[in-house]
């Protein structure tokens, strides 16, 4: 169980790398986080791991991209008494990696790996195996034999292709592909070591009595 923790994990701390979502309310308030659902009717967002739930007519857009509403403004062009139409939801349909488009899955797959995180995903496996080794060989063995990055990658892909537009992904790739967005990606991992550090620190000046009683 505290390998399977272990892999989890690995994953998780690598899909956090993946840039968030900025959602603009209708209020003129701005929040950024991980979508968890989607659809034309609301949308649910993790913001610093607190799920949170907004409407459709609570938002403008998402990254700039406006926010189908669940029921369509009435046409003026339309004779009064016709129906209204609803608009199709601006999110990506629910896919499989077998179902997704082959060349948006290039793009997918061109973005993890400019974004580093077909990378991360090797090097923090391989540091998992190398601290399960030195207690455990045969398990090390074992979990080398049976996981793949290649085959956790796969089953990342749906989860982009809902997520992000074939522009988005183009235009993700040509930043993170610029001197200035390897540069980011660079010094993103020492960026949150830091911060982590200094935010101890605070704590600690504002609850001296915490750090005395340990």
């Amino acid at each position: 169980m505290r390998i399977l923790g272990m892999l989890v994990m690995m994953t998780f701390v690598c899909l956090r790398l993946a840039p968030a979502a900025t959602v603009n309310l209708t209020d003129g308030r701005s929040v950024q986080g991980d979508i968890i659902k989607q659809d034309n009717k609301s949308l649910q967002i993790s913001v610093d791991g607190v799920n949170m739930t907004y409407y459709a007519d609570e938002i403008k857009d998402i990254d700039g991209v406006p926010f189908a509403a669940g029921q369509a403004q009435p046409n003026a062009s339309e004779p009064a008494g016709q129906p209204e139409t609803t608009p199709s939801p601006v999110s990506v349909p629910v896919s499989t990696a077998g179902t997704i488009d082959p060349d948006k899955k290039a793009l997918i797959l061109k973005f993890i790996d400019v974004f580093g995180t077909r990378q991360a995903l090797i090097n923090n496996f391989d540091l998992m195996l190398t601290q399960i080794e030195k207690e455990k060989p045969d398990e090390a063995q074992k979990i080398r034999r049976r996981v793949k990055v290649d085959e956790i990658i796969e089953r990342l892909l749906p989860i982009y292709d809902r997520n992000f537009t074939s522009e988005d992904l183009n235009a993700f790739i040509a930043f993170y592909g610029s001197p200035e967005g390897k540069k980011l990606i660079g010094t993103i991992p020492e960026l949150m070591k830091e911060s982590v550090q200094e935010s101890v620190k605070y704590m600690e000046e504002k609850f001296p009595e915490v750090k005395q009683g340990q």
